[in-house]
C-alpha cells in the first residue's frame, strides 16, 4: 500500500462534486487509448513518453502526474487537499478508466449546472465542455479534516506542493497520526506537545530528587500557586484519629477545602490511601460551616489498583497519578519551586 497526495487543480467546479460521488479525476482525455493503462501498469515509460510526445508535441514534467494517477493501486491511500481541510480516500478500483465510461449521469457543477456526456467529453447547458479524462474509483474514509488542527508541519507543507500529485510514503506516520488525532478529536497544540514530552522528565525528577516530606511541600506549593488562600501540612501528632490528610488547601473565595493524601511511592497504589482520605473528609463533612469539601490522593506512582479506583468512584475521590501530577505542575509553572 502506498500513500499519495493528489491536488484537484483541474476543473475543480466539477471534480469536487465527482469526488463526493466516489470518483477522483485528472483530465487528459486526448491521451486515452486502449493500450495506455496496461502499458503504465507494465511500467513501460518508453511507450508512455512516446505517446505523450506524439499527442502533445512535448514532454513536460507534469506528465508524471498522469503517470502517478494511472499507477495508483487498489488499497492505496490518497490525501486530497481542499480549502483549509483535506480528504482521506482509498483507491477501490483495479485499474483506471475514462470518466466517460465510469460515470455518465446526475452530474452537476458547484453552480448547479447539469453536465452531460458528449463523446469522451462532458458539456454543460451553456455549451462549455469539460475534459474529465481518466478517473479512479475511491472510497472517502474521512472528509473535511482540518489542516490547522490535525495535520503536522510536514504534512501541511507537502499539501502546498505545486505539482498535481506525488508519492508521500515518507509521510506515512504523519498521515496516520493525523487520522488518529482526528478520530480521537485531539487537535495538535504546542502546549499539549510540550506537555507530553516534558511530563515524564518532571516525574523522573520528582522521584529522584524528593523524599516524602519534600513531596508534601511540593503539593503545598502547587495549591498556593493555583490560588489557595491557605495551605497547611498538619503535623503528625495533630492529625485526626478518623482518617488522615497530609495537605489541607483552603480556597476561601470558592468556599472550598481540598484534603490530600500524598503517596511518594512507585508501582501501583492500593486502597489504603483512598480509605484514609475518605474517612478524614467524612469526619470534616459533619461541620456546618458553609464549605464544600473534596478529597484527593496524589502520588508519584504509576497507577491505582482496582480496589482504590472502585473506592474512589464510590466516595467521589480524585485520584492523581505521577504523570498527571507532573502535568499539573507544568501547567501551574515552576518558578515557585526553588526552595525545595
Amino acid at each position: 500500500m502506498n500513500y499519495w497526495l493528489h491536488r484537484i487543480s483541474h476543473l475543480a467546479e466539477v471534480s469536487y462534486p465527482l469526488l463526493e460521488k466516489g470518483y477522483l479525476s485528472i483530465g487528459y482525455v486526448d491521451y486515452a487509448n486502449p493500450e495506455i493503462v496496461d502499458k503504465v501498469i507494465q511500467n513501460d515509460k518508453y511507450y508512455f513518453d512516446n505517446e505523450f510526445q506524439r499527442i502533445y508535441g512535448a514532454l513536460p514534467r507534469n506528465r508524471y502526474s498522469l503517470w502517478n494517477f494511472l499507477s495508483f493501486k487498489k488499497g492505496d491511500i490518497v490525501i486530497v487537499p481542499s480549502w483549509g481541510t483535506f480528504y482521506v480516500c482509498e483507491i477501490t478500483d483495479e485499474k483506471p478508466a475514462l470518466m466517460s465510461a465510469a460515470y455518465t449521469s446526475d452530474l452537476k457543477t458547484w453552480n448547479n449546472k447539469t453536465i452531460q456526456l458528449n463523446g469522451d467529453l462532458f458539456i454543460d447547458e451553456n455549451g462549455k465542455t469539460y475534459d474529465l479524462g481518466f478517473t479512479r474509483k475511491i472510497k472517502i474514509l474521512h472528509r473535511s479534516i482540518s489542516r490547522e488542527k490535525f495535520a503536522d508541519a510536514a504534512l501541511t507543507a507537502r499539501m502546498k506542493m505545486r505539482q498535481t500529485n506525488a508519492c508521500i510514503n515518507d509521510l506515512k506516520q504523519s498521515v496516520e497520526n493525523s487520522i488518529q488525532n482526528y478520530q480521537q478529536n485531539k487537535p495538535i497544540h504546542l502546549h499539549s506537545i510540550l506537555q507530553e514530552h516534558t511530563c515524564n522528565l518532571i516525574l523522573e525528577t520528582l522521584k529522584k530528587e524528593l523524599n516524602p516530606d519534600k513531596f508534601e511541600k511540593t503539593i503545598k506549593i502547587y495549591f498556593e500557586t493555583i490560588g489557595a488562600n491557605s495551605v497547611k501540612i498538619p503535623s503528625k501528632n495533630e492529625r485526626e484519629k478518623e482518617g488522615d490528610a497530609d495537605i489541607v488547601a483552603n480556597f476561601e473565595n470558592l468556599k472550598l477545602i481540598i484534603y490530600v493524601q500524598a503517596k511518594f511511592q512507585s508501582g501501583t497504589i492500593g486502597d489504603w490511601a483512598t480509605q484514609q482520605i475518605s474517612d478524614y473528609k467524612e469526619n470534616k463533612d459533619r461541620l456546618d460551616d458553609g464549605y464544600s469539601r473534596m478529597a484527593w490522593v496524589i502520588t508519584t506512582a504509576n497507577n491505582f489498583n482496582e480496589e482504590a479506583q472502585n473506592k474512589a468512584k464510590e466516595e467521589n475521590i480524585q485520584l492523581i497519578n505521577g504523570i498527571e501530577f507532573s502535568k499539573m505542575l507544568l501547567n501551574a509553572g515552576i518558578l515557585n519551586y526553588t526552595n525545595l
